[in-house]
């Protein structure tokens, strides 16, 4: 499978149809696989519904259905939120380097007061649902149209995706609001998968523009789940952890998303030195070369 557009190869509506159908059917695949645990199963699809979410964003100005597909999308993952993010909270854990002990300890308690769907039951019956959905988000997937052709289908999406990263990186940075950090990391998300779609026009000057937009998209996400571990500490019952553990742990869990939210403004600052029109300018260049 390739998210990636085939500038030269096939129109741009085309490509867009393909990837939906490719991510569709992932989804498909990775629900039905008996050896796969529910949680890595609602990790996979979930990826799959922002891969598909910024296909919408990239080609929105030109796709009159994307209120819609997009709200689809949304609100089908969201009924899956609560078992991803008790997974993540695990994984936020496990990446503050504690002394074994209390890793094991707070790992232990943290799984019996997690408030996701309770068993494998439960998301099963979730995934089911969600299942059910999406295949009816892939038949209309297969005739959605873009009222464009060329890189005058992608460029006003681009530029206002891009646009977005770089005002949400301002806001978030100049207000330290946790909202704000929110919206500068779905931002950096959409922009990453946006790079990714456009990646075969220029691979030399695309595939280094990715891979930075990738790791500003991780900084931002593991600062979240850090932030939902903190979440989930805050609302333990009094007695599950003692009162000093409890401060190492919100300590540990600080110094981690200070350091995630530094390297985050780090690469930010270098990926949204460009501005908008200019970015989008230079990547009409790539495209159009590469359609010759």
């Amino acid at each position: 499978m390739a998210y990636r557009l085939k500038p030269g190869s096939e129109r741009v509506e085309e490509g867009i149809r393909r990837i939906a159908g490719e991510e569709f059917a992932r989804m498909a695949e990775v629900i039905a696989a008996a050896d796969l645990p529910a949680p890595r199963k609602v990790h996979e699809v979930r990826k799959c519904t922002k891969r598909l979410r910024s296909v919408i964003r990239l080609i929105g100005p030109v796709f009159e259905e994307a209120p819609m597909e997009n709200a689809a999308l949304r609100d089908a993952a969201r009924q899956l939120s609560e078992a991803r993010d008790s997974s993540a909270i695990l994984d936020s854990l496990r990446r503050l380097k504690l002394p074994p002990e209390m890793l094991a300890d707070t790992e232990a308690t943290l799984a019996g007061d997690s408030g996701a769907p309770s068993g494998g039951a439960a998301t099963a019956r979730l995934l089911k649902t969600f299942d059910r959905d999406m295949r009816s988000a892939a038949k209309r997937a297969a005739g959605w149209e873009v009222r464009a052709e060329g890189f005058a289908a992608l460029q006003p999406g681009l530029k206002r995706s891009y646009r977005k990263l770089r005002r949400n990186f301002s806001e978030a940075i100049r207000t330290g609001e946790e909202e704000m950090i929110h919206d500068w990391r779905k931002s950096a998300k959409s922009h990453w998968h946006h790079t990714l779609l456009l990646g075969r026009s220029c691979p030399d000057a695309m595939d280094g523009h990715a891979r930075m937009a990738n790791r500003l998209s991780e900084s931002l996400g593991d600062w979240r789940d850090s932030g939902l571990l903190v979440a989930a500490l805050k609302a333990l019952p009094d007695d599950r952890l003692d009162k000093d553990t409890l401060k190492k742990l919100f300590r540990a869990a600080a110094r981690d998303q200070k350091r995630l939210l530094k390297k985050a403004e780090r690469i930010s600052r270098l990926l949204t030195a460009e501005k908008p029109a200019a970015l989008a300018a230079r990547w009409a260049v790539y495209w159009e070369a590469s359609e010759a």
